[in-house]
This record gives structure tokens, C-alpha cells and sequence, in this order.
């Protein structure tokens, strides 16, 4: 039974994931909070489980595509196992996953200052291998080849402090009515309407009416209704923070 750092898993894996094997089961259990089997937390260097469960489909075109979810849970709640089977094919869309939050920067001599924050992410993770390179995260290269930089550290002290302003390319169009779109490089790929009504949205709509919003965004970020967790996506080395100008329209 294979092991990476704290996590086991079945050594059938391998033959999916090849030389990616040990780095994709180290994320799933980066970014895994709570046991999928008692339910209750994760906690550091306990002994961990890696659950996979791959489907296999065939496109019409004859191309076949492999689709993993994974779980995590305590060793001794469970063994790590795989399991195999085959669907129909559905073609897999991408479905953003963002979170606003007001961060108060309190670095400076003056009084502190109030930045809108916005996190984003896709899911599922889209990655690509060129001929001899390393696995590379799509939507981290898109964002760096645009001007944002890479964030090492999950503290938004550090973040705040480092973050520079990103390209003409990425751009915020923010209008009147609170609908929040997000361009880069000629596509929009995010897409928001806030309620100017709403006593929280209206608070996150006069920050960025300042002019500018820092983006956090890449791979494995933790996004749920009522929490962001970045802390995987630094230590992964999948998370991108830039300044990003906001344009008002009508």
C-alpha cells in the first residue's frame, strides 16, 4: 500500500495517473477538511485514506476520457481504494466557483483602507503537459501570462502587500444595476449580479467603486457558501493575486 507523506492510497491509481500519481493524491488531501466518512475534521499528520472513483466514456469522435472525484477520510475510518466503471459520455463544462469579501489593509501610516476582494476558481481543475514539461495548471498560466504573480503565502498581510497591478488585458466592468463582469485577454469569465439593495452586496459595490479589486485566484481554492480557504492553493503553489482595474458602465 503506497503512502505519500500522511496518505495512503490504492496502488492501482498509478496506472491512471503515472508520474502525477503522488502529487494528486498530495492535493486531494491538501484541500480535504473532514472525513468523508465520520464527518468530523482532518487534522494534520493524521494517518489518511485516498478514496478514487474514475469513470471511463468514449466522445463519439472515439476519444476517451477519464473523470476522477476523490475523497478523503481517516485510516481508520476507511481503506484507500479505487474503483472503475464505465458512463456514457457528457460532455464536462466548467463552472466558476468566486467569493467577495472586504479585506482592510492597515499596513500603511494612514488611516486603513477598505480593498474589495475577489476569489476565484474553476471547477473542475483544467491542466495540460507539453511534450516533456511539467503538469501545468491552466487557468494559474492564463492569469500569470496577464500580469498577475504568484502568492506563496496564504496570509492576506503578505497578499495585500505583494499583489501589483495586472495587464490591460484583465479588466472589471462594474454597472450601476451591480452586474460584475470579470475580462481577460478579450474573454469574459466571470459573470456576477450583485443587489445594490442588499446591505452586504452594496458595502462590497461601494469598494470597488474606488477603482480597483485584488483578485486571488487558481487552482484548489476552498470556496464554500459561508468559508474561503486559500492556505492549499499557496502551499501548492496554485494561487495568483493581482490588482485589478475596475471600469463603470451604464
Amino acid at each position: 500500500m503506497p503512502v505519500t507523506h500522511n496518505v495512503a492510497w490504492d496502488g492501482r491509481l498509478e496506472s491512471f495517473k503515472g508520474r502525477d500519481t503522488t502529487l494528486y493524491v498530495a492535493t486531494a488531501a491538501a484541500v480535504a477538511t473532514t472525513c468523508n466518512r465520520c464527518r468530523r475534521p482532518l487534522r494534520a499528520e493524521e494517518a489518511l485514506s485516498l478514496i478514487v472513483d474514475i469513470t471511463e466514456s468514449t466522445a463519439p469522435d472515439g476519444t476517451e476520457y477519464l473523470t476522477f472525484t476523490d475523497w478523503v477520510c481517516h485510516r481508520h475510518c476507511g481503506d484507500p481504494t479505487v474503483t472503475v466503471h464505465d458512463s456514457p459520455h457528457r460532455p464536462e463544462g466548467l463552472a466558476p466557483l468566486a467569493a467577495r469579501v472586504i479585506l482592510v489593509d492597515r499596513s500603511g501610516t494612514g488611516p486603513a483602507r477598505t480593498v474589495p476582494m475577489l476569489a476565484y476558481t474553476l471547477v473542475p481543475v483544467v491542466s495540460f503537459r507539453e511534450t516533456g514539461g511539467e503538469l501545468t495548471s491552466a487557468l494559474v498560466a492564463i492569469l500569470l501570462s496577464h500580469g498577475f504573480q504568484l502568492a506563496m503565502s496564504g496570509d492576506y498581510s503578505d497578499i495585500l502587500n505583494q499583489a501589483r497591478q495586472t495587464g490591460n488585458g484583465c479588466r472589471f466592468t462594474l454597472t450601476r444595476r451591480g452586474l460584475l463582469t470579470l475580462d481577460v485577454g478579450g474573454e469574459t469569465i466571470y459573470r456576477e449580479q450583485l443587489d445594490p439593495d442588499s446591505p452586504d452586496d452594496a458595502e462590497w459595490l461601494r469598494a470597488a467603486g474606488n477603482g480597483s479589486i485584488l483578485l486571488i485566484g487558481g487552482d484548489n481554492l476552498v470556496i464554500t457558501g459561508s468559508s474561503l480557504d486559500i492556505t492549499a492553493a499557496a502551499g501548492l503553489g496554485t494561487l495568483v493575486i493581482g490588482t485589478v482595474t475596475v471600469r463603470t458602465a451604464s
